[in-house]
């Protein structure tokens, strides 16, 4: 049975899927975080400081989900509740020094071993990848928001 383009796409979504949870996780064992924290962290990371709402919403995580993954973080002091200077009955969180340095970790380790699997391409479809990532990735998020 012959499979369409899209059905192939699918396909290596799914394996990429599955090569960037190999590259992921064990970054992320090595710090002891799991999928969910880190998340928070790498949006937190943009130095704004979000609401709870925020969090949820652009995670994708259950309102009580993303209040237990925060709660987590602040007992382990690695990121702070404050007052939103603009609105006091708003909180923001924010990252604390100590989650961006478990944030430089994972990134290092990361990116070490996505280096060496992308070794194997030559610059320019490097850059050709990086290009057609960016378009699917735009261009899902467009449909997404329909």
């Amino acid at each position: 049975m012959r499979i369409t383009e899209t059905q192939r796409v699918l396909q290596i979504v799914g394996d990429l899927d599955r090569l960037v949870v190999g590259v992921r996780d064990p970054a992320l064992k090595r710090v002891g975080l799991s999928r969910e924290p880190w998340q928070v962290l790498r949006l937190l990371a943009d130095g704004n400081g979000h609401a709870m709402g925020e969090i949820s919403e652009v995670l994708g995580l259950a309102g009580a989900t993303a209040t237990r993954v925060v709660d987590s973080l602040v007992q382990k002091m690695l990121v702070y509740r404050r007052n939103d200077p603009f609105d006091r009955r708003r909180v923001l969180i924010h990252v604390a020094e100590p989650g961006l340095e478990l944030l430089k970790q994972v990134d290092e380790a990361m990116l070490e071993k996505t280096e060496s699997m992308l070794a194997a391409f030559e610059p320019k479809e490097r850059a050709a990848l990086v290009q057609l990532l960016e378009r699917l990735t735009s261009t899902s998020s467009t449909a997404q928001r329909q």
